[in-house]
């Protein structure tokens, strides 16, 4: 069985958990930061977030250079420093599993805490950053790498792959939520973190009954294209038919997502089937550095909402 280095039980694979994920937001952080004053010296002022004098498509070349290294490093690092063993990342051809049920239900619940969170985001007049895409072209297309591809394989591969490839010996329950938590505060964007964190839940839960993190990250990928078919109508349709595709994608998946889970429920369906007993959940906070870095991305999350919003 894959195993650790210098771990106890929940709270020690919660101690790394945790690391991965700040190695993860470092890693972001100094490659966006050393890619931009790159940018600067070409050009006087350019970065990646205002990359002026470079075209479109080489600006989002160099954001999917610096995305695949932020999610790749910590990936390395934790098979080097935990010992993990690779086969933990669970690369693997999924068990028996059902696509259709699975997809449908994901997509549901995904539209559904979308809803939710744009509803909330009214309330309290806050609302998540809009990204402006290409009309067309070699910079569409490496967009969809950037916003579809990228976070389907490589947040998978940390986070239901090395992330829970190391909580996975605590059990099935930790080792589902402890990673969900973190995916989800790592967006640092209160618009996205309840529908990362539902999401992250049935990821998690996927990648531990099928035994593989491939079928999560078809699910994954196919979310990320809605979200950017919608983002793109929006910017370029008129009116009319972005809004008939967003409230058809609204209604057909929530409805398709809980039929199948009433269809399955009589046909003795539960989630809970097939998973491994381990410690309960909320162990997971046992572990002071899990805890801290939780409350650390809370708070950084809202630094960052409370500077955008001065």
């Amino acid at each position: 069985m894959p195993h650790t280095a210098n771990t106890r039980g929940v709270r020690g694979a919660a101690d790394w958990c945790a690391v991965g994920a700040l190695c993860y937001l470092a890693a972001n952080t100094l490659l966006r930061a050393g890619i931009s004053y790159l940018m600067g010296l070409r050009v006087a002022s350019a970065s990646l977030t205002t990359p002026v004098g470079y075209t479109q498509t080489a600006a989002g070349l160099l954001a999917l250079l610096a995305g695949a290294g932020a999610l790749a490093l910590p990936v390395l690092f934790l098979l080097r420093a935990t010992r993990l063993d690779a086969a933990a990342l669970r690369v693997l051809w999924p068990g028996q599993w059902a696509p259709g049920f699975c997809l449908c239900v994901f997509l549901g619940l995904a539209n559904v805490t979308n809803l939710v969170s744009g509803l909330l985001g009214r309330l309290f007049g806050a609302a998540g950053a809009r990204t402006a895409l290409p009309a067309g072209g070699m910079a569409l297309a490496v967009d969809l790498m950037l916003l579809c591809v990228l976070p389907a394989v490589g947040e998978e591969l940390l986070f239901r792959g090395a992330l829970q490839g190391l909580m996975r010996p605590a059990g099935s329950a930790a080792a589902i939520l402890a990673p969900a938590l973190l995916f989800a505060f790592l967006h640092l964007d209160p618009a996205q973190e309840l529908t990362a964190l539902a999401c992250g839940l049935f990821l998690g839960w996927l990648a531990e009954r099928t035994g593989s993190i491939l079928p999560g990250m078809l699910l994954h990928f196919a979310n990320n294209c809605l979200a950017f078919l919608d983002l793109y109508l929006q910017q370029y349709a008129p009116p009319g038919l972005a809004m008939g595709v967003q409230a058809c994608i609204l209604l057909v998946f929530p409805l398709l997502g809980g039929l199948f889970l009433v269809r399955a429920g009589r046909q003795g369906f539960r989630f809970a089937d097939g998973l491994r007993p381990g410690p309960r959940a909320r162990d997971i906070f046992k572990s002071p550095v899990y805890t801290l870095t939780v409350v650390f991305l809370v708070g950084y999350t809202l630094y960052l909402q409370l500077g955008g919003a001065a």
